[in-house]
């Protein structure tokens, strides 16, 4: 999975949190943004396969989350910018990011070496860990799509 992807999949969880089903998101702004018809339709693949394997419960169930919240240790927050942090921060809200993914995305940048990682360079690692899910076994599993290939 592509990192623009993610960027696909925040608009349409931030679409769903407003009480939109998947097919009433008008997806004309994300054309307009120069995204592929190919990356779109490999978000919608993935919103698809996680409604059905489990993690689709965090993804409809992410308004009315309760509970406690993940807060990064002293450590950790040098590992982020602070825009970083927040991007995390949404990305568990709207229910992309378990709290297992979560972790797996802190320690893959406890990992690198780096402090202060940018927003473009948590996503590319959440990119990483959302493709290394596991995937449903049978017919809904997963299909990986070229640059311009399209669903028909």
């Amino acid at each position: 999975m592509k990192d623009r992807v993610v960027e696909i999949l925040v608009f349409l969880m931030s679409e769903m949190r407003d009480d939109k089903q998947l097919h009433e998101i008008d997806l004309a702004p994300l054309r307009d943004r120069g995204y592929t018809t190919s990356e779109i339709s490999q978000a919608f693949s993935f919103l698809y396969e996680s409604l059905g394997s489990g993690h689709g419960e965090t993804i409809t169930s992410s308004r009315a989350r309760k509970g406690s919240r993940r807060i990064l240790h002293e450590a950790e927050r040098m590992l982020f910018s602070l825009e970083a942090q927040g991007y995390l921060i949404q990305l568990a809200e709207l229910g992309l990011l378990d709290e297992r993914d979560t972790e797996t995305v802190i320690e893959r940048a406890l990992g690198s070496g780096y402090a202060g990682l940018s927003v473009q360079e948590v996503r590319e690692i959440v990119a990483v860990v959302l493709s290394s899910r596991e995937r449903p076994a049978g017919p809904s599993g997963h299909s990986m799509l070229n640059n311009e290939d399209t669903i028909h």
